[in-house]
């Protein structure tokens, strides 16, 4: 009965020592905060200069290599430009 001392990694299914736990805690912030800061880069750089968008949704894709809601998103605003630019694009049948 020495697997009592393990906690349960719910994505994973698999037994883990708080060892691995904490550093997977570690890991979740660090691509939060990697992920914020890469937004917060390329909003301004929508109205002002660069490839804004571009910038924003690496920073969602870094979000969402973590956190389900950030690949919710992603997969949504993914969609919704596929269909601006079906629209916009010639010949498309629309």
């Amino acid at each position: 009965m020495s697997n009592m001392a393990m906690d349960e990694d719910p994505q994973r299914g698999t037994a883990t020592d708080p060892g691995e736990s904490r550093s997977s805690s570690v890991r979740r912030i660090a691509v939060a905060l990697s992920g914020v800061v890469v937004i917060l880069i390329g909003i301004p750089m929508i109205p002002l200069f660069g490839p804004g968008w571009l910038v924003v949704f690496t920073g969602l894709a870094i979000l969402a290599s973590e956190f389900e809601w950030a690949d919710r998103l992603r997969n949504r605003m993914r969609h919704r430009v596929r269909s601006f630019l079906d629209k916009r694009t010639p010949g498309s049948g629309a």
